[in-house]
């Protein structure tokens, strides 16, 4: 699933095709480069929200103004590239709607996400990735 060489570095990794034209705001989004998905992003972080919580931990003191503004472009980043992918895996599965469980098998199969498999798991995240990889 790699992009090709005459996609650009932020191109979608996966096409969604279905037999029976599926949604089509799914294939959009997944068709689509992931900048274009961002830029129709509405839903932004605060600013101030993002440094209130970053000054929760005693072992940050001042936080410039520009660090939590990266912070929420860098989330909204991500969060695109999950639904994005998650998108992918939906449709691939035939599935009209991203479940809980379309975004779990996400996290669990895709290595770019593997820092939340813990999280989203617990202790079966390491079974479940090793089982995908021995197959």
């Amino acid at each position: 699933m790699d992009p090709s060489p005459e996609q650009p570095h932020n191109a979608t990794l996966a096409h969604v095709s279905s037999p029976d034209g599926g949604n089509e705001h799914m294939h959009q989004l997944v068709d689509e480069p992931l900048t274009q998905v961002f830029d129709r992003v509405k839903t932004h972080f605060p600013p101030a929200k993002i440094k209130k919580i970053m000054q929760t931990d005693e072992d940050i003191g001042k936080v410039s103004q520009a660090t939590p503004v990266l912070a929420g472009k860098a989330l909204e980043c991500f969060i695109a590239l999950l639904v994005q992918r998650s998108c992918a895996a939906a449709g691939e599965a035939g599935a009209r709607r991203v479940s809980g469980e379309i975004l779990r098998d996400t996290i669990l199969h895709d290595e770019q996400f593997d820092f939340l498999r813990d999280t989203v798991c617990g202790g079966q995240a390491r079974d479940v990735a090793d089982d995908s990889s021995t197959v």
